[in-house]
């Protein structure tokens, strides 16, 4: 008798040598053939009670299998897709997360300001500030940043906590969905002056210059828009538009009905922008210039701002030495700023004008109208480029930088001359600065005196 079964164990077609009939199958599989000897029609009676289970049972275990590959094979998809749900690695903004769909991001950064001075710290204002003799180790910044996107590639995000200061110094929203129109929301730094507004890791020297604290207005609580116009062309330009509350980030609420309100215009005269970032660590193989005007206008009891809980401040000279009343003070301010970089040098100029009108004094009051003025200029070149003994990661730059509050009396006038050396372990990232600068103070009537302050520093973000 011949007894085909296919290759899952399953009867198939085949035909007797004895009756010439065939045994149907429903398989479509190559029969395997069998070939047994001749049996009698007892042995033939017997063999037919037995029972019916052995195809039967094959036909079980088959479709067992099959059910558990399809359950294994489900599985392993599901680790596949689990595994690739994000990505994760290290970069120049720190750890970064980012959903396989790219529409999740978050990358999150420490930095670490490490800094000894002497013989004082801050820049002085008064003659008895240079008096100080203050030797101090210090973490002069400690910051953690998260930033990234959420549910579009174009809907970011960015904020920033201060361990040493306590605070939220930025916390906005980005919507840059197109270049040429892009708005941020939220606490954020107004884009007035390439030194405030380039972070201080990311600065040519230890600190910002003497100029800084006098005319900046810092961080602000409103809305922003900016964008890229004619990129690539002779007249590419850049610009910023914002309103803030002009209270800085320590008020949540205005005290009056009045708004800052801010301008920005760059040219971008080479073609192409740069970033807000000092020295040129890139290297630029072309040369790379803007010129920037900006302006901002406010009326506050605010005479100066800095990211703290008492972001409102006066300024360190009569009769502004105290906060103002709501509204009591119209704050106008200008700026021009020069940039250029190019193959391992850069250059930065900033000339600054502040009118302060005390709209509660009197008519012919020398203090209702005060005009400062204020700038500086820095430099910085690698010189391993023209001479290669010296290492290709240490800059050496100077800064000339004055303030002349132009007071109606008691004025006094400041100067900065420094220098600093500073090696890019692993570019803005990684750094350290030595710094020397002379600091001269010219009080209205009354022989100056200056001092030297010495700084060093470590920077490192990770």
């Amino acid at each position: 008798m011949l007894i085909g079964l296919d290759g899952r164990g399953r009867a198939a077609s085949g035909q007797s040598p004895d009756t010439g009939e065939f045994i149907e199958s429903g398989s479509s599989w190559d029969p395997i053939v069998v070939i047994a000897p001749s049996i009698d029609e007892s042995s033939e009676s017997e063999m037919l009670t037995q029972p019916e289970v052995k195809l039967d049972e094959f036909e079980v275990l088959k479709t067992l299998l099959e059910k558990q590959q399809e359950q294994f094979d489900n599985l392993s998809a599901s680790v596949e897709r689990a595994e690739s749900v994000a990505r994760v690695g290290y970069g120049g903004d720190g750890f970064e997360f980012e959903t396989d769909d790219g529409n999740f991001s978050l990358a999150i950064q420490n930095r670490l300001q490490l800094r000894y001075a002497t013989p004082f710290d801050s820049d002085p204002r008064l003659l008895s500030d240079l008096d100080r003799n203050e030797n101090s180790f210090m973490a002069r910044r400690a910051r953690t940043r998260f930033r990234g996107h959420a549910y579009y590639p174009w809907l970011g995000y960015y904020l920033q906590y201060d361990w040493v200061d306590p605070i939220l110094r930025d916390f906005n929203i980005s919507i840059s969905k197109y270049k040429w129109a892009s708005v941020d929301i939220g606490r954020q730094k107004v884009v007035f002056n390439d030194e405030r507004k380039t972070s201080s890791g990311r600065q040519q020297f230890v600190n910002r210059s003497i100029v800084n604290d006098i005319f900046t207005v810092d961080r602000q609580q409103g809305i922003q828009l900016y964008g890229n116009l004619f990129p690539g062309m002779p007249v590419d330009a850049t610009y910023y538009l914002g309103v803030f509350t002009g209270l800085g980030v320590g008020e949540r609420s205005n005290d009056d009905d009045h708004l800052m309100y801010n301008v920005r215009w760059q040219w971008n005269a080479l073609g192409g922008e740069m970033p807000f970032s000092q020295s040129d660590i890139e290297f630029h193989e072309h040369p790379a210039l803007s010129f920037a005007f900006a302006a901002n206008t406010n009326r506050s009891r605010c005479l100066a701002y800095a990211t703290s809980d008492d972001s409102c401040l006066p300024l360190p000279w009569a009769p502004y030495g105290t906060l103002g009343l709501p509204g009591q003070y119209r704050i106008n301010q200008m700026m021009g700023e020069v940039r250029f970089k190019w193959q391992g040098f850069s250059l930065l100029s900033e000339l600054h004008l502040k009118e302060i009108i005390d709209t509660l004094a009197a008519q012919g009051d020398p203090f209702r109208d005060t005009e400062m003025v204020g700038g500086f200029i820095q430099a910085g070149y690698f010189p391993h480029y023209v001479l290669p003994v010296v290492p290709r990661k240490l800059e050496f730059s100077g800064r000339y930088a004055f303030v002349d509050p132009k007071l109606a009396t008691g004025n006094i006038e400041q100067q900065e001359i420094s220098g600093v050396a500073t090696y890019f372990i692993s570019g803005h990232n990684n750094k350290i600065n030595f710094q020397v600068s002379h600091l001269t103070l010219v009080p209205e009537g009354a022989p100056g005196d200056s001092e030297q302050r010495y700084w060093l520093q470590w920077d490192i973000s990770f």
